[in-house]
């Protein structure tokens, strides 16, 4: 199913978007400069709503639907639709971490 793979897509996306509250902290513990990581603190909050859509619409996708007839069987075997879910599973876990985690670091 061509909106499972859209689904893995987003929440990978969402994940990686997701990043932009711990990729400041990343990048000063690995390159030790402020100034590159200080670049990415203004568009916090718009990668934040931009994760959160992007979440939303992958839970949509995978829980939210009803099943298409699917034209491909490989893309709609339990083996698949088992992936997609485990893969949305995590990326929201990272993104909860990397929303969550700047606020636990810092005093």
């Amino acid at each position: 199913m061509q909106l499972s793979r859209f689904a893995a897509v987003g929440a990978s996306a969402a994940a990686l978007f997701g990043s932009c509250c711990a990729l400041p902290l990343l990048l000063v513990g690995l390159t030790s400069t402020v100034g590159f990581a200080s670049v990415l603190v203004p568009y916090q909050k718009y990668f934040t709503v931009l994760t959160i859509v992007l979440l939303g619409t992958a839970f949509y996708l995978v829980y939210g639907r009803k099943q298409a007839v699917c034209e491909n069987p490989k893309l709609c075997s339990p083996a698949s639709q088992k992936w997609t879910r485990i893969l949305l599973w995590i990326s929201t876990a990272l993104v909860a971490l990397f929303l969550i985690g700047p606020h636990l670091i810092a005093p």
